[in-house]
């Protein structure tokens, strides 16, 4: 079993594989180190079982673009060889509304691209909804979707194009006893792009991991209320745990991190998508903790973010937490958990 957090530019691209089934989640906007991995998979002989688009947006779009003009050009085989099930919930199959080629926004258009090379390839193509979708197999692994449901996409759908840019101010150049202060829940993402990000849990009988893509805090929140109410009110434990939106502090808050029992975070960019990850997200998970004796560790993918951040090594030492660079060329795999 491996969980690939490929170097893809600013964006998201997860590998997930287990017993020769595999799963590819967005593409990124760096296909470099992704059509590596897709060369490996189709010289085996092997097929991605599951596509999955988390949402309208360029740096998890862009790649799966790239990815259907090689399919144009036969570098795969026979498209629908090759994969076989797409999951993208657009409105277009949703509620057989078209997004129009004509928005001015580059995610609309990069999805309006997309419905249109699913079609052309006459791929398995379906929507996944945590109130309609079966969970389903990855091999040994067990797949579910726990959101979007049927009303955000239902109300996404009728949006006319409602988009919230996250551009923050990045934090950087502060130390974390500077940003100690400004550490808040109060400023957070809402964009309905992000809210309709497909959230999926995945485990087997060793391991458990929830992989949010751009997910809305306030979305995530109810997500793991649920779930927490299903356990007997007893804390989630995760093996890891993906920081939603490539680490902003506008997406991940006190509440929601009160929820889980987990030491092990996940961020995936390169760093090149307004000064993300934030360190007051890094500050928000330690606070979780504070007065006991639990080291936190947060795994990157490109290790120039690490650099980026600027935390020192003595800032991590009396804080407890270690900041882990990717462990592969390609990016951060974790293996045979």
């Amino acid at each position: 079993m491996e969980i690939k957090f490929l170097k893809a530019g600013k964006g998201d691209s997860i590998l997930v594989s287990s017993e020769g089934q595999h799963m590819l989640i967005d593409g990124g906007d760096d296909t470099t180190f992704l059509f590596r991995e897709l060369d490996h998979i189709h010289s085996n002989n092997e097929s991605l079982n599951y596509l999955i688009i988390t949402h309208h947006d360029s740096d998890h779009i862009k790649g799966i673009l790239d990815l259907f003009e090689q399919l144009q050009q036969g570098r795969y085989g026979e498209p629908k060889e090759f994969i076989k099930r797409v999951y993208f919930n657009s409105p277009r199959l949703f509620k057989g509304k078209i997004i129009s080629i004509n928005s001015n926004r580059l995610s609309y258009k990069q999805a309006f691209q997309l419905e249109e090379q699913i079609c052309h390839f006459d791929l398995l193509w379906d929507i996944l909804l945590t109130d309609e979708s079966e969970s389903f197999k990855v091999g040994d692994l067990n797949v579910k979707c726990l959101s979007p449901n049927k009303q955000i996409i239902d109300s996404y759908s009728n949006d006319k194009g409602a988009y919230l840019s996250s551009i923050t101010g990045g934090d950087w150049g502060k130390s974390l006893k500077e940003l100690e202060k400004y550490v808040s829940d109060k400023k957070l993402d809402n964009a309905a792009p992000n809210e309709s990000s497909i959230v999926l849990e995945i485990e087997s009988k060793d391991f458990r991991t929830l992989l949010t893509a751009d997910i809305t805090p306030i979305r995530l929140e109810q997500i793991l209320t649920d779930l927490l109410k299903r356990n007997g009110n007893k804390l989630l434990n995760y093996s890891f745990f993906k920081l939603p939106h490539h680490g902003s502090h506008r997406n991940i808050t006190l509440n929601i991190l009160s929820k889980i029992k987990c030491n092990n975070y996940v961020i995936s960019t390169d760093g090149n998508n307004n000064y993300l990850p934030n360190k007051k997200t890094i500050l928000k998970v330690l606070k979780q903790n504070i007065g006991e004796n639990i080291k936190h560790y947060f795994y990157f993918n490109n290790e120039e973010v690490i650099s980026n951040l600027n935390i020192s090594q003595i800032e991590r030492e009396n804080r407890n937490f270690e900041l882990i660079s990717n462990n592969k060329d390609y990016g951060y795999c974790f293996s045979a958990i």
